[in-house]
């Protein structure tokens, strides 16, 4: 039973500005949790109609060391009791808002999209200004991502059926969850991803109407194969920055500051670029990107790698 609430905790509310989000709600032969935008769901062998406060209940299972048996007193709590451990669990009994999947359903490639947001999760935004930007565009055959520095598209190779962009807390359950989704049900604010055995995600939809990305992506560029001593340099000096996390790029030379004398630098014999990045932006590029053009700057530098394309945007000096 703990790997079922495990699977299910991620989405359990953690402020209590509706207390019952705080809560499982169990029926039907399945634990499902919702935190107002994201919600889990899946089997589990408790044939009880509850909705049980989620964390003591999951740690009261962490205690179950023998059989576990469970069910509801006359006060309307959950007791569990397995060996010489017994609990009870507050629950609530009032209608609760958690969510079921909606709409219509699509058979899609769930390996193949899995794949993707491995890959590109890493360039999410996290921007409260720009709410569109904090998750992944699907659009076509193309899994988008940007936070507004970078940007990234990600050939998935089938055509997802729906235009939507799905936020950065469902995308990394979905990779924390590392299975293939077999279908996807929408409809217009959510979609729903399911899983083998009965198991689902839900999650509300983000704005669709992004920056046409094409204006960047599509110029030409003189990209040629990335010095992997670049991601050796940023590592040495990276203690060293400053809180924009500047790295300098001149003469063969990475540096965190163009004062002599001062900060820490990288040698880089033979490097003829120059310009200034973010160094966390650089990093993105570590394992995904086998080409840049670094020539653009400081304009956006056009990267290429397996089955995808992005470009990093410098820094001013």
């Amino acid at each position: 039973m703990l790997a079922e609430l495990k699977f299910v905790q991620g989405a359990v509310a953690k402020k209590e500005l509706i207390p019952t989000l705080t809560h499982f709600r169990i029926e039907g032969g399945t634990v499902r949790s919702y935190n107002g935008t994201l919600a889990l769901c899946c089997p589990i062998n408790l044939d009880i109609d509850c909705t049980p406060r989620a964390e003591p209940f999951v740690k009261a299972i962490q205690n179950c060391k023998d059989t576990v048996t469970m069910s509801m007193t006359a006060a309307g709590r959950l007791g569990i009791k397995s060996g010489s451990f017994k609990a009870f669990i507050e629950c609530v009994e009032e209608e609760t808002p958690h969510v079921m999947p909606e709409g219509e359903e699509f058979e899609i490639d769930g390996d193949a999209l899995l794949k993707a947001l491995k890959v590109i999760s890493p360039f999410i935004g996290d921007d409260a200004s720009r709410p569109w930007s904090n998750g992944v565009l699907l659009k076509g055959q193309s899994a988008f991502a940007t936070n507004n520095v970078s940007v990234i598209e990600y050939w998935v190779g089938s055509t997802f059926p729906i235009v939507c962009n799905v936020p950065k807390i469902a995308i990394r359950e979905m990779i924390r969850i590392n299975e293939p989704p077999e279908r996807a049900q929408v409809n217009d604010q959510s979609i729903s991803f399911h899983y083998s055995d009965g198991r689902w995600i839900r999650t509300a939809l983000l704005d669709i109407r992004w920056p046409d990305l094409n204006k960047i992506l599509d110029v030409a560029c003189d990209a040629t194969v990335i010095d992997e001593r670049i991601f050796e340099g940023l590592d040495s000096i990276k203690p060293f920055v400053d809180k924009l996390e500047r790295v300098y790029i001149t003469d063969g030379v990475m540096s965190t500051t163009l004062v002599e004398g001062e900060g820490a630098s990288f040698e880089i014999p033979d490097f003829p670029y120059e310009g200034v990045y973010q160094l966390r932006i650089l990093n993105l590029l570590k394992g995904i990107a086998n080409s840049i053009d670094f020539t653009s700057y400081p304009k956006p530098c056009i990267f290429y790698g397996e089955r995808l394309r992005g470009a990093i945007i410098g820094m001013r000096t």
